[in-house]
């Protein structure tokens, strides 16, 4: 009887991982669908084609570990320029990869299963989920964030309504309560999730939210939430989808079907082609690129709200009597970590999202659409103190006056101020350009910087690799920032 319950938790986990892997590469086909930066020999396009692969082959280790590699290279090869998610899953990437290998090991060189290595690092990945909605939620809580003349809740309140046609109201008190109401969402959510009695209704709302950000068109991070929330299900999963099926003849059919069609070796090939094609067509012009590309996002979107929505249907109908039966509670998942060594992770994305706060750099680290400025005398975080600052990156800032350089001569426009890092690292990147700037109390007038001793030189190579600096607007025009 052990025995059969050993293997019946072994069948488990294997289940759990090919459902991971699934959804893992669907966030990576929905963050790689939005065609704008990447051609069909870039980087990025391994990336599509492994997730492609592990779509049609979820129950294979190899296919998995070969995707999250080919993540990872990517991100590794676009550092600095990479975006919140897409840094929070490279460091994923990275725990995937080095438990495997240490699995692998620890097994003496013999098969490692997927369910082995999701078993291990399922709590890991809970922990650092955890940790990336209270950072994010932190970086809210400043004082610009709750005036509606600049707070970036409304801006993008205001942007959905555009979309759904004006709709919605505009008034002052539908704006307090989109930004109070944002608050108190984002400020939860950590804590719903990490208490076991609580996990059901964070698990709600992060869906929810994940599903609104997404039809708003912030598809990329919600793609990925799907699978990240999974972890947080229960474990019987598996077993409670068998049983759907044998409730719901149609859907055995369906998921019989697909799984014949998935199993055929031409699927994943035709799939990996046609996606290549695709990007050949966005990349070439074989027809107009803007109409092909707002094609390709509408699909995206379409298909978006169709996964959102199988996702939820499938959810609660295995699990929707539970919160009416005391009798068929599932068990929570664990947040218990495997070993110690492992804390190193969600320490890791800790550290990533406290550089706003000690000076370091003010893109990827979870501050997204905050409103947040820790930069020169600007600190308006209501709890965290300026103090933390112990480097003065942020603190050295350039006003330019004008400039032949497109980027530069906008900054100018708009009185927005990048950091001597960031406008350093441009200047050398961009051709010929003149500029006149302010540094400090001193101005400065380029007429070539190629041939300018200070702005032909990038910044320090292992620094300029991993910060990247938000530009910086002026406290009233701090409005919506990435």
């Amino acid at each position: 009887m052990h025995e059969e319950k050993e293997v019946q938790q072994s069948t488990d986990f294997g289940s759990q991982f090919s459902i991971f892997a699934f959804l893992m590469a669907c966030g990576i086909l929905f963050h790689q669908s939005i065609l704008s930066d990447w051609n069909p020999f870039s980087h990025h396009m391994v990336a599509s084609l492994t997730a492609i692969i592990v779509l049609t082959r979820p129950k294979s280790l190899v296919a998995f570990l070969v995707m999250v590699g080919a993540h990872l290279a990517s991100v590794l090869i676009d550092l600095p320029y990479v975006v919140n998610h897409w840094i929070f899953v490279g460091v994923m990437d990275i725990a995937i990869l080095l438990t495997a290998l240490g699995l692998w090991l620890q097994h003496r060189c013999s098969r490692l299963t997927g369910g082995e290595l999701l078993q291990v690092l399922a709590p890991v990945i809970r922990w650092s989920v955890i940790v990336m909605y209270t950072f994010a939620a932190l970086a809210k809580l400043n004082s610009d964030f709750f005036k509606p003349e600049l707070s970036a809740a409304v801006s993008l309140y205001s942007g959905l309504s555009e979309k759904l046609g004006g709709i919605l109201p505009q008034e002052m008190w539908a704006f307090y309560l989109v930004i109070w109401g944002t608050a108190a969402l984002e400020c939860s959510l950590p804590i719903l999730l990490t208490v076991r009695k609580t996990r059901w209704l964070g698990i709600t709302l992060a869906f929810s939210f994940h599903f609104a950000m997404g039809v708003s068109g912030f598809i990329p991070f919600s793609g990925f939430a799907v699978a990240f929330l999974f972890l947080f299900l229960p474990e019987d999963v598996p077993a409670r989808f068998t049983e759907l099926r044998v409730s719901m003849p149609w859907l055995d059919k369906a998921c019989s079907a697909i799984a014949r069609v998935f199993r055929n070796p031409a699927t994943p090939i035709t799939l990996c082609l046609v996606w290549f094609l695709i990007a050949c067509t966005r990349s070439y012009a074989w027809l107009p690129p803007a109409q092909v590309r707002m094609a390709v996002i509408r699909v995206g979107q379409l298909l978006f709200a169709l996964y959102y929505g199988g996702v939820a249907f499938f959810v609660w109908k295995m699990y929707g009597r539970t919160l009416f039966d005391p009798s068929d509670k599932p068990q929570p998942a664990s947040l218990k970590l495997a070993s110690v060594g492992l804390a190193i992770v969600p320490l890791v994305v800790i550290l990533n999202a406290l550089c706003p706060y000690i000076g370091l750099k003010t893109e990827s680290s979870f501050t997204m659409y905050s409103n947040l400025q820790t930069e020169g005398n600007q600190w308006n975080h209501l709890l965290m103190p300026k103090a933390m600052k112990v480097f003065h990156w942020q603190d050295d800032l350039v006003s330019i006056i004008d400039s032949s350089y497109p980027p530069f001569q906008h900054a100018a426009k708009e009185d927005i101020r990048l950091t001597w890092f960031e406008f350093q690292r441009q200047a050398s990147e961009a051709d010929s350009i003149a500029v006149t700037y302010r540094r400090g109390d001193a101005v400065y007038e380029v007429s070539d910087s190629k041939s300018d001793p200070v702005l032909s030189h990038p910044p320090e190579a292992y620094w300029g690799k991993w910060m990247w600096f938000r530009e910086v607007p002026l406290p009233e025009k701090n409005t919506i920032r990435h």
